[in-house]
């Protein structure tokens, strides 16, 4: 009997350094991993409780190298437990199992596993229970991680296209139109065309519709009120731009000391070369 108390006062505590500290012990390969200066600044954030800026830190660790998991560890942490936004336990959902697909025979990765679970929990609050909801409950999560993938794909896509003199990597080609389609509207065709997707150039449109001249783009910068918890990295994944060009945008602007209620400028994103 005290064999079995002694079993489970010691995953008790391991479980409670986790949720707490967000530091687990350190193989050859994490402890190179977390000596990475961004790393260490996002650790130096959290003990301060700056948790906005530590999600910046961690998420240009994951930039300078994407197989760190240790970086991903303290990002499904961070979501999961310091920060209230928008698809925040889907994104520590995604962190998570980066986490796990790096770290296949990590000694804790049951209870990673488990903090997956208390996010999908999470998740499923607003839904009521009822007959068929399980399987609408799946396809929902399925679709979130999916959308966190996408994203950090997109961003990764875009820092490279940066750093290789502006040219688009192989293989990436968003929508050559960024059109979505819209009702019918009186004296139009049958299929209207409503304004381009956000973070899409207005196509050219001559002579879509005879004797129709092509529409005007809005001139004038678009901007971005900062709200809470928002960070310039969130920031530029909602407006499908590069945090790069973001930053270039905002000379003035602190990254590490976003203010609520604070104006930042929405750069444009370059047009599609043919």
């Amino acid at each position: 009997m005290r064999c079995w108390l002694l079993i489970g006062q010691t995953a008790l505590s391991l479980s409670l350094l986790l949720g707490a500290g967000g530091c687990l012990p350190s193989t050859d390969k994490q402890l190179d991993e977390q000596k990475d200066p961004y790393f260490l600044n996002g650790k130096a954030h959290v003990n301060t409780l700056n948790y906005t800026a530590a999600i910046d830190s961690f998420e240009k660790a994951l930039e300078t190298n994407p197989r760190s998991a240790s970086a991903h560890f303290e990002l499904g942490l961070l979501y999961e437990q310091k920060v209230s936004q928008e698809n925040s336990a889907a994104i520590a959902i995604y962190h998570y199992h980066r986490f796990l697909q790096l770290r296949p025979a990590s000694e804790h990765a049951e209870i990673v596993r488990q903090k997956i679970l208390s996010c999908k929990q999470e998740i499923a609050k607003p839904i009521a229970l009822s007959p068929g909801t399980q399987s609408v409950l799946k396809d929902l999560e399925r679709l979130r991680v999916e959308n966190a993938q996408m994203r950090s794909q997109l961003e990764a896509w875009q820092y490279a296209a940066t750093n290789r003199s502006g040219l688009p990597p192989t293989g990436f080609a968003p929508p050559p139109t960024g059109l979505r389609p819209g009702p019918p509207a009186a004296g139009s065709p049958a299929t209207a065309l409503r304004a381009p997707a956000p973070g899409y150039p207005a196509p050219n449109l001559a002579g879509t519709v005879p004797g129709t001249p092509p529409p005007v783009s809005p001139a004038g910068p678009r901007k971005h009120e900062v709200k809470a918890g928002e960070t310039p990295a969130g920031i530029a994944r909602r407006y499908n731009v590069g945090l790069n060009a973001l930053m270039a945008a905002n000379p003035g602007v602190d990254a590490r000391r976003l203010k609520v209620g604070q104006s930042i400028n929405i750069p444009t994103p370059p047009a599609n070369r043919p």
